[in-house]
């Protein structure tokens, strides 16, 4: 009998109090090196997510080539917002009382002086301007984030509301490229009804990003999940009229995504502008624009110019 009970000790078939406690040492030293191997390797997932998005995402150019108070454009100004991790820099010119007013938010390269071309555009309209420059882009401080970026859009827009007075309704949302991915977090954000205007943009960021990146395999999907899902955000949202515009010679984005987001948004009027040339031949295609922003916005806004009307420029 005694020796049946020693040789149950020595296999670990009978555990006595003592080899219990030992036991139970050994699993909490194993449930600690685990935890701090799950820990790791989130760490590890996060950092390299970050990476890829500072990296194929955002390439800023720091500095301006030109101001907006340089041109004719009565009571232009210059703006400085708070953002999510440091101040923002924007143009300001307005609108006559009662026209529209564009927010713009442009794309992931450059700064907001690329936009010069589509803010003549709405200039001779007569349709009033704020185009802003995320953190980390132009004159704005900090780094450019998604998180940062949609913070400064939605500031923006608090900006036009409590401080410029102007109606919700008369603004105009205009985002080309990454600024569109961005306008539609601005809609969800703030989901009241008015002009939309998506150009050269895509239906959700990884969409984007699997499509140009083909080789990046699963890393967008793994990265990105569902960030700026326009198609998803639309799929709620009711716009006064929608404007989308996109080239079948994108080499940046994509036209078959532009063509997907226009075809599944239904909840009211909307048109589709087809472009020519490249992702950044915004002024081959100026007058293709603001012909649809005409017929669009013809109904909603009545002033509007059935003709653009040149007046300064840059």
């Amino acid at each position: 009998m005694a020796n049946l009970i020693s040789r149950l000790f020595s296999e670990g078939l009978f555990v006595g109090r003592k080899g219990l406690t030992t036991q139970k040492m050994g699993l909490k030293r194993q449930l600690l090196r685990l935890s701090l191997f799950v820990g790791l390797i989130g760490a590890v997932v996060l950092g390299l997510g970050n990476m890829f998005k500072e990296r194929f995402i955002f390439y800023p150019v720091k500095g301006l080539e030109h101001s907006i108070l340089k041109t004719g454009w009565p009571n232009a100004e210059e703006v400085w917002l708070e953002g999510l991790k440091g101040r923002f820099y924007a143009w300001w010119a307005p609108s006559e009382v009662e026209r529209p007013v564009v927010l713009l938010l442009h794309g992931n390269g450059g700064n907001l002086t690329d936009m010069i071309g589509r803010i003549m555009t709405y200039h001779w309209l007569k349709i009033g301007v704020l185009a802003i420059d995320y953190e980390g882009y132009g004159l704005s401080e900090g780094k450019p984030s998604l998180e940062a970026a949609v913070f400064d859009a939605v500031a923006a827009w608090d900006y036009l509301v409590d401080v410029k007075k102007v109606n919700p309704k008369n603004i105009i949302v205009h985002g080309y490229s990454l600024g569109g991915g961005i306008a539609g977090q601005l809609l969800k954000a703030r989901p009241i009804s008015h002009p939309v205007v998506f150009e050269s943009t895509f239906t959700s960021l990884t969409a984007a990003a699997e499509s140009s990146l083909p080789s990046l395999g699963p890393l967008p999907k793994l990265f990105l999940g569902g960030a700026y899902d326009t198609q998803k955000v639309l799929a709620s949202y009711k716009a006064t009229i929608a404007i989308f515009a996109h080239s079948p010679e994108d080499e940046v984005v994509a036209y078959k995504l532009g063509q997907a987001l226009y075809e599944s948004y239904h909840n009211g009027p909307k048109i589709m502008v087809e472009f020519t040339g490249g992702h950044l031949n915004y002024l081959l295609n100026q007058g293709r624009l603001e012909r649809a922003l005409i017929d669009g916005l013809k109904l909603t806004f009545p002033k509007v110019p059935a003709t653009p009307e040149p007046q300064a420029d840059f």
